[in-house]
């Protein structure tokens, strides 16, 4: 899409990012060189993306923004078999890639960002001491295997709780599949 490309895309996810870290998020948009309100434009143009009857839809979309996916690999789920299509993201997280779930007839069932396959997952600490911005989804299931993935049925939101050692627990919430908040 004309105008809309990969640092417009990184610009788009800070806008869900920034109700739970603004000041992460400003930072940031310092760092990528943009306004607060190019990021909020990046926003309201995907968004206008998504809803639009003119615009491609499902893959089309990602390949028309991002271009052609780095890496693409086939993932088993249950009976099906989908294709995990994924892009750099040069600027914010290098050693992150933006992951579309793609289905049938190329429908994207799930985005979110994901550790880089040559980027070794980092160590984390206790659940309870993680910071913002310093794992994904994928870190926080490698790290503790008794983690119980959560759907908050908020759109680009994702949970996780991981059992404390004293029978209390934490529940880590992301956005984009980035770590953004821990609650005891």
């Amino acid at each position: 899409m004309k105008g809309f490309a990969r640092r417009e895309f990184q610009l788009m996810l800070l806008r869900r990012m920034c109700d739970f870290q603004p000041e992460l998020v400003e930072a940031a948009c310092t760092e990528l060189g943009a306004s607060h309100a190019q990021y909020m434009a990046a926003h309201n143009r995907w968004q206008t993306m998504l809803r639009s009857r003119s615009a491609p839809k499902g893959l089309a979309l990602y390949g028309a923004v991002l271009g052609p996916a780095d890496e693409r690999r086939a993932v088993p789920f249950g009976d099906a078999l989908m294709t995990a299509h994924r892009w750099r993201l040069p600027g914010l997280w290098p050693d992150l890639r933006w992951e579309a779930l793609v289905g049938a007839a190329d429908f994207v069932l799930h985005g979110w960002l994901v550790r880089a396959p040559d980027s070794p997952v980092p160590r984390l600490g206790p659940a309870g001491s993680l910071a913002p911005w310093s794992c994904v989804v994928g870190d926080v299931l490698a790290t503790f295997p008794d983690a119980v993935q959560r759907d908050p049925e908020t759109p680009a939101r994702w949970g996780v709780d991981v059992p404390g050692p004293d029978g209390a627990g934490y529940r880590l919430m992301f956005v984009h599949g980035l770590l953004q908040q821990v609650v005891r």
